[in-house]
């Protein structure tokens, strides 16, 4: 069987299975095994695909920075804080807007009689690793004893330059439920910007002032060293207690003239928050978890470039908090009926969970950004580049068979209905992606998985699920797991990306046995290839779009190579089919 100007055979090694069937040109699948006779010849067909970009406007990021394994298990929540910039896309800002909520043991609130608050204490711990353990010997009220010191790697962090962080209390109640459907309310990673001043509620100093400020934050990879102090007889300090605790954003407010504040004014932070809960005992506000989430709404972290960059961090937000330590006083009496004044050490733990959504603001290459507008996209024959960007990004969409071909006959014929008369027995099918390394800069900013998946449905191709890497993707790094159908990064000697291959074998056996419908796939950046969650995505043309999460929690891009006339044929993609068919056909 010949084909004019369409197929390119070679010899291919492939494993062969003997058996005997009733016609020996008979034959079928296990697998990526071939079952037949020894009338086979193995081929190798080439397609062309049609493929151009999809660019979102906005993407949800309520519910979304959660991270599953294959087995549907949550396994962390992460959430981005700070400035990126992409070589290729441009600047990208993280904020954050966290729900806050109190202990439901702690309802209604109480703190005892005369409490005074001592000190706020915000907590933010980074992602960090122990590559360390020693023993140490430290001075502690005049005596030298020994501690286990560590040396911690911090995961996660991205860049290296200063960027300004902001704590304000946020005025801006965020909803459980969507009044209009009752369902879930989906917040998008635009509606920060949209509630406007009310992020910026009322601070110490008045409204819009954050309680906290810090113009050249850089994440530390130091661990933090905690102690508590009292007063000895003769009015010096003393170490009651000394612990050590994994690298961390760490700000205490407090009024003490003898210990340098970590923040000016932290006796206007105290005060305030001392206005906020010690005075409010005994209130509606402070009586259960739905009075206070419409009191105290939550906290907006803002970020802000310095110098126009910065750097981004992943965390789990919902291990951050804010805590009250206050003292107050109990009045008994003793065994000689005396009046005794007991003093009390209360704290009250403000955590962030429920709900938490991402602001994402990209300040998009204009040049890019132009080429991306959807009439801009050639639907037909393709665009030279694919654009690939995480967050409030793009996917390439892929469209298999659609063209038509000049068959065997010599007339013109849908590529498709072509390959299904073939009869042929798929060995492996791929789908190779070259990086335009013109345009990407090469290194550790370029992603190193990308994710293939359903267009209209958001769901993972049968490939995903057949994958031998799948049962060890709980025990395996998601930057190898998966690795089969979802090829990772190939790099050459410079370490510059030089593709990526896609193995989608079942996906097209199903294609061509008409087990399935011919439907677009889109091509995504992904952060975690175990997770298989999806979000909604909004385009200038289409609304409630489906987007794998994977994207939107991924902040990298990258520039493929597709299909138009302008992209060097050893550079553009194919799907590569590789086939057995009978020599007697």
């Amino acid at each position: 069987m010949k084909l004019k100007n369409i197929l390119i055979k070679t010899t291919v090694t492939v494993t062969v299975v003997f058996a005997f069937f009733s016609c020996e040109d008979d034959f079928n699948t296990v697998g990526s095994e071939v079952i037949g006779g020894v009338g086979f010849q193995d081929e190798l067909y080439n397609a062309a695909p049609i493929a151009y970009s999809k660019r979102f406007e906005r993407v949800q990021t309520s519910n979304v920075f959660r991270e599953f394994n294959a087995g549907g298990q949550l396994t962390f929540h992460s959430n981005l804080l700070g400035v990126y910039d992409d070589p290729v896309y441009g600047q990208s800002l993280y904020s954050l807007l966290c729900q806050a909520q109190l202990p439901v043991n702690r309802f209604p609130v109480t703190f005892g009689e005369n409490a005074v608050l001592d000190s706020v204490v915000f907590s933010m711990p980074y992602i960090s690793r122990v590559t360390e353990v020693e023993s140490v010997e430290v001075e502690v009220n005049g005596n030298t004893v020994t501690e286990t010191a560590s040396t911690y790697e911090l995961d996660s962090v991205y860049q290296n330059k200063p960027f300004k962080i902001s704590l304000f209390r946020s005025n801006y109640f965020l909803r459980d439920f969507d009044p209009t459907t009752t369902e879930t309310q989906v917040y998008y990673s635009n509606d920060i910007e949209s509630f406007g001043s009310a992020v910026e509620g009322e601070g110490p100093s008045g409204n819009g002032t954050p309680f906290y400020t810090n113009d050249n934050f850089v994440p530390s990879v130091k661990e933090i060293i905690l102690t508590e102090k009292t007063k000895d007889v003769n009015g010096n300090d003393s170490i009651t207690a000394r612990s050590r605790v994994s690298p961390r954003l760490r700000v205490a407010f407090f009024d003490d003239p003898n210990i340098p504040n970590t923040n000016d004014p932290g006796n206007d932070v105290r005060e305030y928050f001392s206005t906020l809960f010690l005075d409010k005992e005994g209130s509606a506000e402070l009586s259960n978890q739905n009075n206070f989430s419409n009191y105290f709404r939550g906290v907006y972290f803002k970020a802000e470039s310095v110098d126009n960059t910065g750097n981004l961090l992943y965390l789990n937000i919902r291990e951050a908090n804010i805590t009250l330590h206050y003292t107050s006083t109990t009045t008994t009496t003793d065994d000689s009926d005396q009046t005794v004044e007991i003093t009390n050490q209360g704290e009250l733990v403000l955590s962030f969970a429920n709900n938490i959504l991402n602001g994402i603001t990209e300040d998009f290459d204009p040049v890019i950004a132009e080429e991306l507008r959807d009439e801009n996209q050639d639907k037909v024959n393709g665009e030279d580049n694919l654009y690939l960007k995480g967050g409030v990004g793009s996917v390439a969409v892929i469209e298999l068979f659609n063209r038509n071909i000049v068959n065997e006959e010599g007339e013109e014929e849908n590529e498709l209905e072509f390959l299904k008369r073939q009869n042929w027995l798929i060995n492996d099918a791929n789908l190779k992606f070259y990086i335009n390394q013109d345009m990407v800069e090469s290194g550790s900013s370029e992603p190193e998985r990308i994710y293939v998946f359903n267009l209209e449905t958001g769901e993972v191709l049968a490939d995903y699920n057949l994958d031998v890497s799948l049962q060890l993707a709980n025990s395996v790094d998601p930057v190898n797991s998966i690795s089969n159908h979802l090829g990772r990064i190939s790099r050459d000697a410079d370490d510059a990306g030089e593709f990526y291959r896609i193995r989608i074998t079942q996906h097209i056996a199903n294609l061509l046995r008409e087990n399935i419908d011919n439907i677009k796939l889109g091509v995504a950046v992904s952060q975690n290839v175990n997770s298989v969650t999806t979000a909604i995505g909004d385009t200038s043309v289409d609304n409630d779009e489906t987007i794998p999460t994977s994207s939107i929690i991924s902040h990298e891009g990258t520039v493929l190579y597709g299909t138009g006339a302008n992209v060097p044929e050893s550079k553009k993609l194919k799907l590569e089919i590789f086939y057995t068919e009978s020599k007697n056909n």
